[in-house]
């Protein structure tokens, strides 16, 4: 029976809480990833993934409207669009992974049988699952190491 361990990818990348944003971001575009573990003193602490990232920039830039509206309504003057720009760019690039990141994270053990992975993949509608050893990274398994498997004719039916 195959094991989680048996279909891991155990180098991944990952990222430190006190990573700046836009340091993950050109990070996650360089590894062609669109997320990663956040380990904190070896062990795994959250994840992180483009969608927080995104959703900071967006809170940014609703901030930055939001000032916007408020110099248009008091002073009677609206904010060019570059400093609005820029104001969103400002509140971003203070902001770093531990401000973004999931806590909640979803695993599994290096020993559990793949049928439990792909059974929490499908349950919890993800594509990827860490593999923990303990609260230590031992890899992450992905629908595609699940599709190789198949098509290498690793797995057997179930009897």
């Amino acid at each position: 029976m195959l094991r989680a361990r048996d279909v891991m990818q155990s180098e991944v990348s990952t990222g430190e809480p006190g990573l700046s944003l836009a340091l993950l971001d050109e990070i996650l575009v360089r590894e062609g990833v669109s997320g990663m573990p956040v380990v904190e003193n070896g062990e795994v602490v959250g994840v992180v993934s483009r969608a927080d990232v995104v959703r900071a920039f967006d809170q940014a830039s609703g901030a930055a409207a939001a000032t916007q509206a408020y110099y248009h309504d008091v002073a009677g003057a609206a904010l060019d669009p570059g400093t609005v720009a820029r104001m969103s760019a400002e509140n971003v690039a203070v902001k770093a992974v531990r401000d973004v990141m999931t806590s909640q994270i979803v695993a599994v053990s290096p020993d559990d049988p793949l049928r439990e992975v792909a059974r929490a993949l499908i349950d919890r509608r993800m594509h990827r699952i860490l593999v923990l050893d303990g609260r230590r990274l031992a890899g992450i398994v992905t629908t595609v190491d699940l599709v190789r498997a198949i098509a290498d004719g690793r797995l057997v039916p179930a009897g």
